[in-house]
């Protein structure tokens, strides 16, 4: 028989070791690849398809006791909805959306025109607000109450929102559509000597990429936006207390260019407010946000000054996300009306 050395009872501890880690490390790896996948699996999925759309169905009418145009649906369903007993939780929206707006890709948007109480005219000054994502037109009454003395308003559902058509939401990607939409209609039906959009979150993101290119948008108030959504994506994931929440939030983001054929990172704000250039801009944020990047107001601050911008910003100091009109109702409403005073004065 050959002759066969004894097994070096170290080098066979050591590649035990070594396998141990190996399958540790491979089955780490295994898990994280996991945990990402289920965070972007759950994470797009509620972007794209909010889990809870918000189901306030007040309407003008119903909560202020305003006369208003329904723009692009029947009202005849309208006068249902003040029966409602609670109308911040309607079993049902108003009528679907017409044909008459319509996006660039056939979506049917809704909304009503909301007449000033002063006799300004339809081509006085107008507001047009843009409500953030699992909300709808209902959930900016609070904003149209602060801007109804002095200026005509357009609030309106973004797709796959309130009584608008489309089946996916998509952060600004397709919304901004939407929103130049009821432009179209709001300039070819009432000719105002001035608009201004006022968005809120999602609304903000849509509203400064179509300010961005559209002269026809002479001042822009922002509450509440992000200036990425990955940013946004993070805050929120560190909010609800899970791990890893920056590369959950490129998990999420990947997810929905999966689901959708979008990237919708590639409108965060911060890229393009500097294309708004010498126009007015007020930005509001609350100080206890936690559902955008800490720094977020800042970075659009910053980059829209670097545009050239005459940036407002203001900071609600307790408010949460989206909370600013409540929270600092006294203040919020000075902010707003002085602003937009002052800026359509500039415009004309």
């Amino acid at each position: 028989m050959p002759y066969e050395p004894p097994e070096d009872p170290t080098a066979a501890r050591r590649a035990r070791i070594w396998r141990w880690v190996s399958f540790l490390f491979a089955a780490l790896l295994v898990a994280l690849l996991a945990y990402l996948a289920y965070v972007g699996y759950e994470g797009s999925s509620q972007l794209v398809e909010p889990r809870s759309p918000s189901a306030d169905c007040r309407t003008p009418l119903s909560a202020y006791g305003w006369e208003y145009e329904a723009i692009n649906y029947d009202a005849t369903r309208d006068a249902a909805l003040v029966q409602v007993p609670d109308p911040r939780q309607c079993p049902a929206q108003g009528s679907a959306a017409g044909t008459d707006v319509t996006a660039s890709d056939g979506t049917r948007i809704a909304g009503w025109y909301i007449p000033a109480a002063q006799p300004i005219g339809p081509t006085g000054p107008t507001v047009v607000l843009a409500h953030g994502h699992g909300s709808n037109k209902s959930g900016m009454l609070a904003y149209a109450e602060v801007l109804h003395d002095d200026y005509n308003l357009v609030l309106f559902d973004f797709r796959n929102h309130g009584q608008s058509g489309g089946g996916q939401s998509t952060v600004g990607v397709l919304e901004q559509r939407d929103l130049r939409a009821v432009l179209d209609w709001l300039t070819a039906s009432k000719g105002p000597s001035g608009i201004a959009l006022l968005g809120v979150s999602m609304g903000g993101a849509s509203a400064v990429n179509v300010a961005a290119d559209d002269t026809r948008v002479d001042a822009l108030i922002l509450d509440s936006t992000h200036a990425t959504l990955a940013n946004a994506l993070q805050a929120r994931l560190e909010g609800a207390g899970y791990p890893l929440a920056l590369p959950g939030a490129w998990s999420i983001l990947l997810g929905g260019l999966i689901r959708t054929g979008l990237d919708m990172s590639a409108v965060d704000p911060v890229q393009v407010i500097g294309r708004y250039h010498a126009r007015p801009l007020l930005v509001i944020v609350g100080g206890r946000d936690r559902d955008i990047g800490p720094g977020d107001a800042d970075e659009l601050v910053q980059a829209a000054e670097a545009g050239g911008s005459l940036v407002e910003f203001h900071v609600c100091a307790d408010a949460a996300h989206g909370d600013p009109v409540e929270t600092c109702a006294a203040d919020y409403r000075e902010w707003v009306l002085t602003f937009l005073r002052q800026a359509f004065s500039a415009a004309s």
